[in-house]
This record gives C-alpha cells, sequence and structure tokens, in this order.
C-alpha cells in the first residue's frame, strides 16, 4: 500500500516505525473509520466477508451515514466454525451477498469527503487483506489515506507493556463496550469511535490539535507477528 500521509518502515515482526505523519486541526478533520470482517486471519488468503464504516465528525459518530455490508466470499471457501463462533458469520448468511469489489466500491463512496480513514491495527490485518483482494479482482490496490489507530495512540500515549489493542485503548479511556458486540464489523468501528472522541479530546487540549510524527524521529509501534497458513 502507498501511505499518502506518512512513512512506515518494517523494523521486525515484533515493531514496524512510523514517520513523517503530520495533521492539523485534528479535530475538526472528518474522519471514516472502517473495519473488515473475513474467514480468517491469514491475510494472504482470506476472504472479506463484512465491511463497515462511519465517520466521525465533530467529535460525534453519523449514526445516519454508516455502511455495512456482507460479502459473498466466492464458491468453494469455507469459514472455520471457530471463525462463525467470533464473529457471528455464516456461509449461509452471505449467499445472497454482493461480491467484494461491489461492496468496496459502496464503502469508497460512503465514506467520500473524509480526510482520513482510520481502523485498528488495519496496518497489520485491513490494509493487506484488502490489498490481497483488490489483487485478486484485478483492480488497483491503492487505498484512501489511512491512519491506524496504535500508530495514533503510540505517538500520544508512548508504547504499553504490550501493545494498544482494543482492550488496553478501551481500559485507558474509560470507555464502555454497552450495546456492542465485538468482531462485528459495524460495532467494532462504533466501539473505535467511542474510543476516538476522547483520544481527539486529548489531541485538542494537549497537543495543540495536531497529530505530528516527524521524519527524523519515527514512533516504534509494536505489532502482532504476521499471521500465516501452516
Amino acid at each position: 500500500m502507498k501511505h499518502p500521509i506518512l512513512k512506515l518502515d518494517p523494523v521486525s515482526d515484533e515493531l514496524y516505525d512510523a514517520s513523517g505523519l503530520d495533521i492539523p486541526d485534528f479535530s475538526k478533520r472528518r474522519i471514516w473509520i472502517y473495519d473488515l470482517e473475513a474467514t480468517g486471519l491469514d491475510t494472504t488468503k482470506e476472504r472479506v466477508t463484512q465491511v463497515a464504516g462511519i465517520p466521525l465528525e465533530d467529535g460525534k459518530l453519523i449514526d445516519d451515514e454508516a455502511f455495512c455490508q456482507y460479502v459473498y466470499p466466492g464458491d468453494g471457501i469455507e469459514i472455520s466454525k471457530e471463525v462463525q463462533d467470533l464473529t457471528g458469520i455464516t456461509l449461509d448468511m452471505l449467499k445472497d451477498a454482493p461480491k467484494f469489489p461491489d461492496v468496496w466500491a459502496d464503502c469508497l463512496k460512503a465514506g467520500e469527503g473524509s480526510y482520513v480513514w482510520m481502523g485498528q491495527s488495519v496496518f497489520e490485518f485491513d490494509v493487506p487483506l484488502l490489498e490481497t483482494e483488490l489483487a485478486r479482482h484485478g483492480q488497483p490496490t491503492d487505498l484512501p489515506p489511512t491512519l491506524d489507530s496504535v500508530v495514533l495512540a503510540t505517538a500520544l500515549l508512548g508504547p504499553p507493556d504490550t501493545r494498544w489493542s482494543t482492550s488496553a485503548l478501551l481500559n485507558k479511556f474509560e470507555v464502555t463496550t454497552e450495546g456492542l458486540r465485538r468482531h462485528d464489523a459495524l460495532d467494532d468501528v462504533k466501539i473505535l469511535g467511542r474510543i476516538l472522541i476522547p483520544m481527539i479530546k486529548l489531541i485538542k487540549e494537549e497537543h495543540g490539535d495536531r497529530v505530528h510524527i516527524p521524519a527524523n524521529k519515527p514512533v516504534p509501534v509494536k505489532r502482532h507477528p504476521p499471521i500465516r497458513s501452516a
């Protein structure tokens, strides 16, 4: 993926460096929060099963403009019981869903006008999975300007003992997931939205409403090692 708003440099299976990011007036930016569900975790082979997004603007989630769509993963594709139990998505639910290119085109349209797209751990999962799916369907792999909330949290809060997982961020900002289900794409974007609202307040009040990672001072970001099928 080309990252038009920052630079990413792999360091190891445990770390990557993020640098060259500068977003002034951050609280005034329209953010498209997005998430994917898939048939598994291997971004080199799995298929997208659900795409969701919702805009965040002026400190509020705009529920009326939320996007959510299941995706038909293709003939002969299976979903393990473990993944079905985690996401709640079964093949029967997907049999009449549109294919990935149509769903992704609709998501791009829904996210138009956003300054940046953001998701949790997107540089490790969603972005490479999207690149794989786009390439599979013979489409350009360029994506909208994208920022990972893990990078944002690390830049603002410093490195945690482990990593800035969703659970760690929920605890840090004392955010509840009441009424929402983890590992449902739409509920996951709403959960991240609840996290971003106090995070953006912190940016405005303590960082001059600017997110800045200089090119010469990269932020080391803790990550999950790549997951590949045996």
